[in-house]
């Protein structure tokens, strides 16, 4: 049986505010992925609610406070993402400081243009958490980020269908501020 989606399936490339849209709205439809989302504290897991040439969409499950995604990039790709449940840590990059990162819980979302480098992290002690994720172009690469054995910051292509976990020396997370 298919499902009924919570938008019409894109003719073309979306931009941020129709991605975000679409991310809260399969959020809020548990019927779309919760019955297909396996969750398991050794690892992330992931389901795929929707793809095609122009968007794909996926539920993500956080279920431990080692989940971590360390740095990445998506490959020239934009998105947003949408906490159906829990929290998650979202931080940024800066060089030579501390990251930057806030809590972004259930009911809440986030959007980055195709430049952007972040990580995302279980929220420690947050409980289970599940991100519903919406790309556009549908994702095919990331690029990795941490400090090699050199000292030096390298990106590491990685297929979309590699598990992102940190690479190399991450730094200091950002603090939990509330």
């Amino acid at each position: 049986m298919t499902r009924a989606l919570p938008f019409s399936e894109p003719p073309g490339e979306l931009d941020l505010a129709e991605l975000q849209e679409i991310a809260r709205g399969v959020a809020e439809r548990r019927d779309l992925w919760a019955g297909d989302l396996r969750r398991t504290e050794g690892q992330r897991t992931y389901t795929e609610v929707f793809t095609n040439d122009h968007l794909g969409v996926w539920a993500i499950s956080w279920m431990d406070d080692s989940h971590d995604t360390g740095f990445h990039d998506h490959g020239g790709v934009r998105g947003a993402v949408h906490v159906a449940e829990g929290v998650i840590r979202h931080e940024h990059m800066r060089l030579g400081e501390r990251p930057v990162g806030r809590q972004v819980s259930a009911g809440e979302g986030f959007r980055f243009d195709d430049t952007v480098i972040h990580r995302m992290r279980h929220e420690p002690g947050a409980g289970p958490t599940v991100t519903v994720h919406a790309y556009s172009p549908p994702l095919t690469e990331t690029g990795q980020y941490g400090e090699a054995d050199d000292g030096l910051l390298h990106r590491v292509p990685t297929s979309s269908e590699e598990h992102l976990a940190p690479k190399g020396n991450q730094g200091t997370p950002s603090e939990r501020t509330s």
